[in-house]
């Protein structure tokens, strides 16, 4: 059980079912969002999956050779590298720098042109904003939702960096996230769709996990007692979500909403995702203001503390991005 196993069983149920039937156009958009995430996969290094699945299946071949059959193309995968950044040497607090910029924003005045961020605003909008319910940001992931809100004047906005670098910091241990993801994956395996069903496989196993890292529990545990609304609501970009399940095992108060998710979860997050195109994701994370400007520092008296890019370019891009949430 675990991430291979259940991505061999899911992609070769996928192919048998694709390459034996009529395709609909609705089949077709599902294969090129397969061959997405395996491609986004090989783009940010992560080479094991695909090469599993080609060498054992042709796996790649066979699905690129489906969406041309059907006259279509894969969606293209994003080149553009984005540019080596140095970080300050000084610490800031992750919300007092969040002010100094929602400040230094409000003195940029050309918007960024980029018809994605359209796409997130509108997810902004579909957040919402109820009465005695907290909104927690997983920065860096969510740091223009977070900025729309704050720049309303909205109550109970919480910036948290609950990130991969996060979970290794205060555990000591280099692949952690991995660890508490693989109840994904064996929740899905399982045949646990419905989401109760998936999250109480999931609870059990994260917390499993969580209780020999009593440090991370105890940390995680404490930042949520410190909320005192009634509900928590998560926001962040998506994929397997798995901060926010985490989030959620420690505190029936958290439910979350992701803009997008991977197509296997789209039965089970149905009514935790703004849209089921998985093919936006890497747009949404690899945004200047999101995905360069700051970086995970330390956790230090219940405060997150980041470094921020020291690039003139990536500040210019980011401002014009985060103007386009605050106009």
């Amino acid at each position: 059980m675990g991430f291979i196993s259940f991505n061999e069983k899911y992609y070769m149920k996928a192919m048998q079912r694709l390459e034996n039937n009529p395709l609909s156009s609705a089949d077709v958009y599902e294969a090129k969002q397969l061959l997405k995430m395996l491609d986004d996969l090989m783009d940010e290094g992560y080479t094991e999956l695909n090469d599993y699945l080609e060498s054992k299946y042709s796996c790649l071949s066979r699905l690129r050779r489906v969406i041309k059959n059907a006259g279509d193309e894969p969606f293209k995968i994003n080149r553009s590298r984005l540019p080596e950044t140095t970080y300050s040497s000084t610490e800031y607090e992750l919300v007092s720098v969040m002010e100094n910029i929602k400040r230094e924003v409000a003195f940029q005045e050309i918007c960024s042109k980029s018809a994605f961020l359209t796409r997130i605003r509108d997810y902004c909008g579909w957040i919402g904003h109820e009465e005695e319910t907290a909104y927690i940001f997983l920065f860096r992931d969510s740091l223009l939702p977070y900025l729309y809100y704050r720049s309303r004047g909205r109550k109970h906005l919480y910036a948290w960096i609950i990130s991969r670098n996060f979970l290794r910091d205060v555990s000591g241990v280099e692949d952690i996230d991995d660890t508490i993801r693989l109840s994904v994956y064996e929740a899905l395996e399982y045949g646990h769709i419905s989401f109760d069903d998936y999250r109480s496989y999931c609870k059990e196993q994260m917390l499993a996990v969580l209780e020999r890292h009593g440090k991370l529990k105890d940390l995680l545990s404490r930042l949520l007692s410190s909320v005192k609304e009634k509900k928590i609501v998560v926001v962040e970009s998506g994929y397997c979500g798995t901060m926010p399940m985490m989030l959620s095992v420690l505190d029936d108060r958290v439910t979350f909403k992701l803009y997008t998710t991977a197509p296997y979860l789209y039965e089970t997050y149905k009514n935790h995702v703004y849209c089921q195109k998985y093919e936006d994701i890497r747009k949404f994370e690899t945004l200047y203001s999101q995905n360069l400007l700051l970086r995970y520092s330390s956790f230090r008296e219940n405060q997150f503390y980041v470094t921020v890019a020291e690039s003139q370019a990536v500040w210019k891009q980011a401002l014009m991005e985060m103007r386009y949430f605050t106009a």
